[in-house]
């Protein structure tokens, strides 16, 4: 069995850990939300981008994707990394990644470069985002734990909104002629103000040795590269005929990863991602939840993007003010969730899921009856219904997935659960994506839209119930 050794620093050298404060959770959150906000203000950058260094739109997508693809491929690994190393220290190695990385990025001559860059982000932010559900897992319990989901959950809504209001606010003010470079320098800001932060953050870690599987991690590795790549490209390519055979290879590498995972946990020793976990009911659906909700929630954000652009004339300024009732309405619903999730957390979860049923349905019938002048306003309430009810799904989400992962093994469930939902965002940004453009797009008439709406309202009614499957079994201690 090739298996690589990690021996881990000794943590205990250092200060034990600590519970984590508020300081401390601002830091978490500050480093969580920036892979967040790098994965979707890179789309209101492209039309900038494009006409400084002239690329077309397979390269276009091809900056876009090289993120997303580096990422997802080794959150896993990062999580890993942390379990072995300290989460406190990883996280900081990679906002350290993630700054150099995104200095490459605003320096950029050409598009080459550009996509480096990207690829680079993208293992940085592998090595910072499963470290914050991890930290919050291992440094937080009770109604600490509860507070620190919810504004963990409520941190990808304020964080892609902020994605569109922050950088088409830097790209139109276009200080110093920098354009879309402008936006890679705010993160290298915000990079900094994590790392400093990160100080108040408590060390944690998986107490005695953990083995990293490394036949496993590149399995893994190939096998989610093959399934993110020709989807985020695929739509943009044409769909070529490399797109499907690389769609078709992942089912081989991911049967091959399983059954090496069964191998590695029989023998004693340290599966990438444990079978036994995996096993377990509420781990299973709760990652089915995962996936079916990022795949509507990815679908939408795209789809809601070229449409308000293209048929309401919205700039990017626009559709962040647009999306700011779903944000603030998932922020205080994550906030209200956390204090009565406690007893029935897959409850929350079957209410949310159906509330964001019924937000897509009237958001649907403003659509239906304004189109194609749909507006902020009219939009405003539909959509805060759509953000309440994902806050009371995504905060016992979290929980319920980290609940069946002993604590010496937290960072592979938040790596494990982070690949999860960027796989769905790739899938849904490129299926849902694809069947909008397929069927007319935005010169299309409503239609198009209607028929996406329909698709990510049923997506959030089967996370119903499964929520309600969930709701049925004990939960773990």
């Amino acid at each position: 069995m090739t298996t690589i050794r990690v021996t881990p620093e000794r943590l205990g050298t250092t200060a034990p850990p600590t519970t984590l404060g508020t300081a401390g959770l601002v830091a978490v959150l500050m480093a969580y939300g920036l892979p967040v906000f790098n994965f979707f203000v890179v789309t209101v950058a492209l039309g900038s981008l494009r006409a400084d260094l002239g690329a077309g739109p397979a390269v276009l997508q091809l900056v876009v994707a090289a993120f997303g693809v580096a990422y997802a491929s080794t959150v896993v690994l990062g999580g890993r990394l942390g379990d072995n190393h300290g989460r406190r220290r990883v996280l900081r190695v990679g906002l350290v990644a993630m700054a150099v990385a995104t200095v490459v990025c605003a320096l950029a001559p050409n598009p080459t470069i550009l996509i480096v860059g990207r690829v680079l982000q993208g293992f940085g932010a592998a090595l910072v985002a499963p470290q914050g559900l991890s930290i919050i897992q291992a440094s937080t319990r009770g109604e600490g734990r509860a507070k620190a989901l919810a504004w963990f959950g409520a941190m990808a809504g304020l964080a892609t909104c902020l994605a569109f209001v922050a950088g088409g606010l830097l790209v139109a003010s276009d200080l110093g002629g920098l354009g879309w470079r402008l936006v890679f320098w705010f993160e290298v800001l915000v990079a900094a103000l994590a790392l400093l932060a990160s100080r108040a953050i408590p060390e944690s870690g998986a107490d005695g040795r953990l083995g990293l599987d490394g036949t496993g991690v590149a399995l893994l590795g190939v096998t989610v590269t093959l399934v993110v790549l020709p989807l985020t490209e695929g739509r943009t390519a044409g769909w070529p005929l490399w797109t499907w055979l690389m769609l078709a290879a992942s089912v081989p590498t991911a049967l091959a990863f399983a059954q090496r995972e069964k191998q590695v946990e029989r023998r004693g020793g340290h599966a990438v991602v444990p079978p036994s976990i995996v096993a377990r009911t509420t781990m299973r659906l709760g990652l089915g939840i995962t996936a079916l909700f990022f795949t509507g929630f990815g679908g939408f954000m795209f789809v809601f993007a070229v449409a308000a652009q293209a048929a309401a004339d919205m700039g990017p300024l626009g559709i962040g003010v647009a999306l700011l009732p779903f944000a603030i309405a998932f922020l205080v619903s994550s906030l209200v969730g956390a204090r009565t999730m406690t007893d029935a957390p897959a409850g929350l979860m079957r209410r949310g899921a159906i509330m964001a049923t019924v937000g897509f349905t009237l958001t649907a019938g403003v659509m239906a009856l304004t189109w194609p002048d749909f507006s902020a306003v009219g939009l405003a309430v539909p959509l805060a219904v759509v953000g309440l009810g994902q806050g009371w799904l995504v905060v016992p989400l979290f929980s319920t997935v980290l609940a069946g992962v002993p604590s010496h093994q937290a960072g592979m469930g938040g790596g494990l659960m982070i690949t999860t939902m960027q796989m769905a965002l790739g899938l849904g940004s490129a299926v849902v994506g694809t069947l909008f453009l397929e069927i007319g797009g935005p010169d299309g008439g409503v239609l198009p839209m209607l028929v996406v709406l329909g698709v990510v309202a049923a997506l959030c009614a089967t996370v119903a119930a499964l929520a309600h499957r969930l709701h049925r079994l004990p939960l773990p201690a």
